[in-house]
């Protein structure tokens, strides 16, 4: 095994302990199926998971990974699991250096991932900069207590309502079909769950031509027009549940790298 795939091989052996069902999403899967490699500019290495197979394993899968000296930012320190999970490592030999593992949640025929901390509509850019102050404070100063009182409590959750309310954001949406088996790939030195229709994700992912390599898709904001990334309303899907035990949880990760 590769030094530089011992982050993601420590990852995967969690995964697989704990019998979280994954696939390889985004420009990992596009990396995988087509390139057989990495690309060379990737940081960050992306799988998809059905929110509600990880909900009631997050405090253990919290634990495991701090065991192994990793940093965990869960929902961009929101109080509330939603969309994702984020894992650093710090060492200058691993590559790629981040784990990002995006939630889904199953409606009708399609599966949605929704980015709620970043709302999209009239005075969208206010609510978002009150959110992440808010946000900012409390995850960096959760034991305080005014942070730990009623009213703060309840003018976090009157922001968060209105975003739920009355905003929208961009989400990520696919036929649940794609997803219902998954097959196995050799990449990065493990074997991986890919989209068992993986032709047909990459497609609705990335359009017709994501056979070709294109370096500017990212910056000239080609991802903007897929047909994967529609703009709906954050009511859309369900509340998410305020958790304010998720600090407790990212704390004791937190001080265990210090």
């Amino acid at each position: 095994m590769s030094k530089k795939y011992k982050f993601l091989h420590d990852f995967f052996k969690i995964i697989e302990e704990l019998n979280i069902d994954y696939w390889l999403e985004g420009g990992t899967a596009l990396s995988a199926h087509r390139d057989g490699a990495i690309f060379p500019w990737e940081h960050d290495f992306d799988i998809g998971v059905l929110k509600k197979n990880l909900d009631n394993k997050l405090p253990i899968l919290i634990e495991r990974i701090s065991n192994i000296e990793r940093v965990i930012i869960v929902q961009k320190n929101f109080p509330f699991l939603d969309n994702i999970i984020q894992i650093y490592c710090n060492d200058k030999v691993s590559s790629p250096n981040q784990i990002d593992i995006y939630l889904y949640t199953e409606k009708n025929n399609n599966i949605y991932m929704r980015w709620f901390n970043s709302p999209l509509g009239v005075g969208s850019l206010v609510l978002k900069s009150i959110l992440y102050f808010l946000t900012d404070r409390l995850s960096k100063n959760h034991n305080n207590f005014f942070l730990k009182t009623k009213i703060y409590k309840i003018i976090l959750n009157f922001f968060l309502y209105i975003n739920y309310k009355f905003y929208s954001s961009t989400y990520h949406s696919f036929p649940k079909i794609f997803f219902e088996k998954n097959k196995k790939i050799l990449f990065c030195g493990l074997k991986l769950n890919i989209p068992f229709m993986i032709e047909e994700f990459l497609e609705y992912r990335y359009g017709k031509n994501w056979k070709i390599p294109d370096k500017s898709f990212n910056q000239m904001g080609k991802w903007k027009t897929s047909k994967a990334r529609p703009i709906l309303r954050q009511n859309f899907l369900p509340y998410p549940k305020i958790d304010y035990d998720i600090y407790n949880l990212t704390n004791y990760a937190d001080q265990k790298n210090k």
